[in-house]
């Protein structure tokens, strides 16, 4: 085989797959406030997992990711390329395996794990329950970028101010998922891609039909040197074989072998489906029955200040659509939005919710639901956020400066953007004092009161989810609402005897 042939063949994909993970980081850095979300959720609307387990969950389908069928349709034509070129957790395993300068290793044959993942996940979406986020390639890399490369560079590039990126007890959780897919590369190369990925075993479903395969054709001596190189085990060398349903088009075999004994070429034979009978029933019976004990023995009573960022749809559907990909938190101006560990219990890990003394949620600010690629957090109009109510905030007397201590403090009256909150006049042993009141028909839970209160530890006014509107569709723009804000109606009843409005 010529050398620059092989030459030709071992830097072509180097490149490709440089470039999408290049976009892939781009995409994810433009994924913040003041720049335009158009195609920076590319990658995702292109995921062909989030499409089928996201709509089966939520019994609809996901028109923003339709374009998964279009990866379909050129796996139907080419086989698993994504695999091979474009998957940007597939080019950190190879970067890792370059680095540590190991070369392919055979390993255990697990090649249906991943099957069975695919069937877990298909069944807990049947019965309700959406595990995509947890196994899907794309999302774990995105969330590996929100929650420990960009808060560890923020922090490298400014040592000096403490970053409100990522939050604490979530940052090892998401760092360890990462190592270890990539440490699985020391029991054998491609471990995740080959053994476990469900997003490649539903390729692989596609790819046993692939128009364009490689093959063996001509003479070959029998050196096995593809097999050795082959980074999924695709290839049996002595029966001459290649399974498309495996190979990953990464053109290895092709630049390492000495006769050209392999070509890619036109193939009309489908490769059959061998996974195991009992693997794939404890599969389906692993679906129907930790998707229902998720959602009840191991999800706690939902927390009042579990607050979720405007537009979220109802909590059932939510946790369905959510595939926690981090993008709202890199999008979120202010850092208030910080990823669950378990305030929402299993299913709820790494989904997102206000944590209004880290950031408030900013009222000109709608990214959270622009870059959503599954449309958990509705994409609203800005007039349309300012009526979406996420909780409602309550003043506790006993820490508050100017209850407690009856001095003047109105902060969180100057910084509340909705004019939620009253300042109250008393005449206290002759003097005047004013008093913050909240009125809760025009709070919408914003957190920018509990964000500025000067109080130490815990604001002396808290946001909680109480009174919060979530709707899958229809207007927030009630007519109630509407009404009281033009009129500027005051809370009459609300207010307790003894106060005069200022």
């Amino acid at each position: 085989m010529p050398a620059k042939r092989i030459q030709g063949c071992r830097v072509i994909r180097w490149p490709i797959q440089a470039a999408f993970l290049a976009l892939f980081v781009f995409l994810f850095l433009r994924t913040r406030y003041g720049v335009s979300a158009a195609f920076q959720d590319v990658f995702f609307r292109f995921d062909p997992l989030v499409l089928l387990v996201t709509s089966i969950a939520l019994r609809t389908v996901v028109a923003a990711a339709l374009l998964g069928l279009v990866l379909i349709a050129g796996t139907l034509l080419f086989g698993r390329f994504f695999c091979g070129f474009a998957c940007p957790l597939g080019t950190s395993i190879d970067l890792f395996d370059a680095a540590t300068r190991r070369k392919a290793v055979k390993g255990s044959r697990l090649r249906n794990g991943k099957y069975l993942i695919l069937i877990f996940l298909i069944v807990a979406a049947l019965v309700g329950a959406s595990f995509a986020g947890f196994f899907d390639p794309v999302v774990i890399m995105g969330r590996s970028l929100a929650l420990v490369f960009f808060p560890a560079g923020t922090r490298l590039v400014n040592l000096l101010q403490v970053t409100k990126v990522a939050r604490y007890a979530e940052l090892p959780i998401a760092l360890a998922t990462w190592v270890v897919i990539l440490a699985l590369g020391f029991v054998a190369s491609r471990f995740w891609c080959r053994n476990l990925c469900p997003l490649g075993g539903l390729l692989a479903l596609f790819a046993k039909f692939s128009l364009f395969r490689f093959a063996f054709e001509g003479r070959c001596r029998d050196c096995g040197i593809c097999e050795k190189v082959c980074p999924t085990g695709a290839i049996t060398a002595a029966k001459r074989q290649i399974d498309s349903a495996e190979c990953i088009d990464c053109l290895a075999c092709l630049s390492c072998c000495p006769d050209r004994s392999i070509r890619y070429r036109v193939r009309f034979a489908p490769v059959p489906f061998d996974a195991g009978r009992r693997e794939a029933i404890l599969a389906l019976g692993s679906g129907l029955v930790l998707a229902p004990l998720a959602a009840t023995l191991i999800r706690p009573r939902v927390s009042e200040r579990l607050i979720r960022p405007p537009g979220s749809i109802p909590e059932p559907q939510f946790l369905a659509a959510c595939i926690r990909c981090g993008r709202c938190l890199k999008a979120c101006p202010t850092g208030g939005l910080q990823p669950c560990v378990f305030e929402a219990g299993v299913p709820g890990l790494w989904t997102p919710r206000l944590v209004p003394r880290a950031g408030p949620c900013e009222r000109n600010c709608t990214m959270c639901g622009q870059v959503c690629p599954t449309s958990a957090i509705r994409k609203l109009p800005l007039e349309e956020k300012t009526f979406a109510r996420i909780g409602t905030a309550v003043i506790d007397r006993t820490r508050c400066i100017a209850w407690e201590q009856n001095k003047v403090c109105l902060i969180c009256d100057e910084t509340c953007p909705y004019n939620a909150i009253d300042a109250l006049r008393e005449t206290l042993r002759g003097a005047a004092l004013l008093r913050p009141f909240v009125n809760e028909r025009y709070c919408l839970g914003c957190g920018a009161c509990e964000s500025r209160c000067p109080v130490a530890g815990p604001a002396a006014i808290r946001v909680f989810s109480a009174g919060e509107d979530r709707r899958r569709a229809g207007s927030y723009k009630a007519g109630g609402k509407v009404r009281q804000r033009v009129c500027g109606e005051t809370p009459g009843e609300d207010v307790p005897s003894g106060f005069i409005p200022e």
